[in-house]
């Protein structure tokens, strides 16, 4: 039986050559790369994450393996001489470049292997995610046997007691950064005691009833209390009654801004989409069963270079970045390809 085919790191260039270079081959205290350090960064990622997947991939054998079982099973599949026999199977240890002296001992070192393997494992996850890594080491440990990847946790079902709500958007998301702690250990609290709320209003953003949130006190607190549960916030003053007094010194209270006024903060969709991160990305592409590459390209001379990187979800582009620096113009392709989505302002 053919082994499944590996997931690849199309067009990234500097990554590549870090993966095969064995560090016989590396000056010493070389410079960092910006996005992702050095091999051994990655190795001690990808030691993590592929102790994940092979621990995921026995958690889900059906029928239920015990704790036993499944700890027999993963020792057996992360040793070095599994890992060597993968990297056979794919012929990497052809490609990878060492000091010529070593390069015989290298190889036959299933430590120095199960490492060699480990750092592509951990450049897979930064680059696509843990879907494809979970994918691909499922099938090299039994082709016949389809793991279910969990979802994130808008895939499941809201019970009587607590209905799920709608995830946080990136105003909510901004929101949460300015009150901190606070809002989100209310809006804990409010789940908790199984309160309904609208999380739109919550952190200032559009409701999840499509209505534009209100400006006032109540848009603060964000909830209404449920029929068969005590508020746990006094509720705000009533129209005819006076204002609270402002303690001396004070700023008065402002007037709510009028309707169709821009979202709160004064924080407009463009400086929005500048919140979402490489990881975030990654992160929810990954959740919904979406592999996300990056090829990039380097113009111009070698001291001043100007690197173009496309973000591709699923081998399709979404978003496209130009910058001085391959991350600046990856972050850029990312926050692009999240608007393309539709999981965020564009």
């Amino acid at each position: 039986m053919s082994a499944p085919p590996i997931p690849k790191l199309d067009n990234d260039v500097d990554l590549m050559l870090d993966i095969f270079t064995h560090s016989s081959l590396r000056y010493p205290n070389a410079p960092l790369n910006d996005d992702y350090g050095d091999t051994a960064r990655l190795a001690d990622l990808g030691a993590k994450i592929l102790d994940a997947v092979v621990s995921y991939h026995f958690f889900a054998h059906k029928p239920n393996k015990t704790v036993a079982e499944i700890q027999e099973e993963r020792k057996t599949i992360l040793g070095p001489t599994n890992l060597s026999a993968w990297l056979d199977t794919y012929g990497l240890k052809n490609k990878l470049r060492a000091n010529p002296s070593e390069i015989e001992a290298i190889l036959a070192d299933p430590a120095e292997m199960a490492h060699f393997f480990h750092i592509y494992v951990g450049a897979l996850y930064i680059r696509n995610g843990l879907a494809p890594v979970q994918t691909w080491i499922s099938a090299l440990i039994d082709p016949t046997v389809e793991v279910v990847i969990p979802g994130p946790p808008s895939a499941q079902q809201p019970t009587a007691h607590h209905q799920h709500q709608p995830p946080l958007n990136l105003y909510q998301m901004y929101g949460m950064q300015q009150h901190g702690m606070q809002g989100q250990q209310a809006l804990q609290g409010m789940q908790e005691k199984g309160m309904q709320y609208d999380q739109g209003s919550f952190y200032g953003g559009a409701s999840s009833s499509g209505k534009p949130p209100s400006y006032g006190q109540q848009s603060y607190h964000g909830y209404s209390p449920a029929p068969s549960h005590s508020s746990f916030a006094s509720p705000p003053p009533q129209p005819n009654e006076p204002p609270p007094p402002t303690p001396s010194g004070a700023p008065p209270p402002q007037p709510p801004p009028p309707a169709g006024a821009p979202p709160p903060f004064g924080y407009s969709a463009a400086s929005t989409l500048s919140l979402v991160s490489l990881a975030l990305v990654n992160q929810t592409a990954s959740q919904q069963g979406i592999s996300v590459t990056y090829p990039a390209e380097q113009t111009g001379p070698p001291h001043l270079p100007t690197w173009t990187v496309r973000c591709c979800m699923n081998g399709i582009e979404r978003g496209r970045g130009v910058g001085k620096s391959m991350k600046v113009a990856k972050e850029e392709a990312a926050r692009q390809a999240w608007a393309a989505m539709g999981w965020g302002p564009s």
